[in-house]
Parts: C-alpha cells; structure tokens; sequence
C-alpha cells in the first residue's frame, strides 16, 4: 500500500472514531467501510435480477426464462441498446436519491455508486465501454440546484472503471421541465432535441456508458442516445441507480 493511500485510511478510521458515522436506513453505526449506509439497510434494498427486457430493463410480468423484448420496446425500439437500473425506486432507495438530488446529501455518492457498480458487472461487459457520460442538466437548471447529481455518480463510476468522464461531449440544449404529470407519449415528445453533441469525434465509433439517477419511461435517456448516434456512436449503454413505474 502507498503511504499517501495509508495515511489517507488512519485518518479515515480516527475520523470515524471520533464521528460515528450513522446509517440514514436505520439510524444505527454504519459497518461498512467508508459508506454510510449499513449492510442490512443496504443489502435490504429490493434489486433488479432477472425476467428483464432485454432492451429497456423493464421487469417482465411473471417468470420468464428466455430473452424478450418488452411491448413499449418492440412498438417503438430505443435509440439506446441497453438500459438497466440497480434497484427499484420505492422505500429506501427512493428517500436517499431524493436526498442526494434536492438536499445535497452528496456523502451518499459512494454508497449509490456501489448499486451502479453491482448493476454494471451484473449486465454488462465493463472492458467494453470507452467513455463514461451524465445525462447533462440544463445550465440554467444546474445554476439553481449548484450541482448535477448525474455529473458525481458518473465521476465516481468512471475512476472505478479507468474511463475517461466526459462531460463536454453532450449538453442539454434546452430546460424540458418537469415529466411527472407527463405520460410516455408525452415524455418522448418533451425530450425531443432537447441534447446535441458538442464534440462528436470524442464519441463517434465508440461504447458509451450513459448514467442517470432515475429511469422512469426511459424518455430522457432515449433523447440523449439519439443525440449520441446521430453523432456517430457505436453503442450506447444507460444504467441508473433505480427506475420508477
């Protein structure tokens, strides 16, 4: 072990020493390492596994036992290749992603990272992917709210995977609003043209790794995907920390 990265681990252990960190599930000392929530809370979290849609990650009705392509997907097939989320977006995991977007509870970065790493090797081939990408908020949106939730987890992943982040080659060109009272149809519509490449020789012919937060009808990350092939991408892979109904 380098010296920096020992010192950096006793003063990590003196700190929680003096400074129990205390786990946001249950109130009790965290007993994982350099994280905050615990390994019950954690491993309580109710996970994606299997009898997925190939494609979007949707989970499949009942047990299904050969690969599918869900209706949403066959009606109208997605501008990415792959989408999956860690975890369902309910109980807990859905009051610590609602705390590290709206209350700066950055500490959780680690812990969220650690569902999006799982879910990485889970359904994907790591050593595939060139670049690591954020679904890009608006700047507008990013200068009232001070930080892009999607920018930290994407740092993050990236230096666990050696990729590179790129946040220059995909912007936001437009604020799109709110989606919750929106329906899929409507989502998609909201989304079009809302991103354009700004650096397309960074991501043509490459496999892109696209992260967000929250999946939900998979509209946002469809628009960006697009942005990405019309520019050139090879593939375009999404993984999120949950996904809602």
């Amino acid at each position: 072990m380098r010296l920096p990265d020992f010192g950096a681990k006793v003063m990590g252990l003196a700190a929680d020493a003096l400074f129990p960190r205390l786990c946001p599930g249950c109130g009790n000392r965290c007993d994982r390492p350099g994280r905050y929530l615990c390994w019950s809370c954690f491993s309580g979290i109710e996970l994606f596994t299997d009898s997925l849609c190939d494609c979007c990650g949707r989970l499949a009705t009942g047990e299904v036992g050969h690969r599918f392509v869900c209706s949403a997907c066959r009606h109208i097939k997605p501008s990415f290749d792959r989408a999956r989320s860690a975890g369902h977006f309910t109980g807990l995991l859905q009051h610590l992603l609602h705390q590290f977007k709206y209350s700066s509870a950055l500490w959780l970065r680690n812990d969220l990272t650690d569902l999006l790493e799982g879910c990485l090797r889970a359904h994907f081939d790591a050593e595939q992917i060139d670049a690591v990408l954020p679904v890009p908020l608006h700047r507008l949106r990013k200068r009232q709210r001070t930080y892009n939730q999607s920018d930290l987890l994407s740092a993050e992943l990236a230096k666990r995977l050696n990729r590179r982040n790129d946040l220059r080659s995909l912007s936001r060109t437009r604020t799109t609003g709110t989606q919750t009272r929106l329906n899929a149809i409507q989502r998609r519509e909201n989304m079009k043209g809302a991103f354009k490449v700004t650096d397309p020789p960074m991501v043509a012919g490459r496999t892109l790794l696209l992260v967000d937060d929250v999946m939900t009808t998979g509209a946002t990350l469809d628009a960006c995907a697009t942005a990405l092939k019309k520019a050139g991408a090879a593939r375009v892979w999404c993984i999120t920390v949950a996904r809602g109904i």
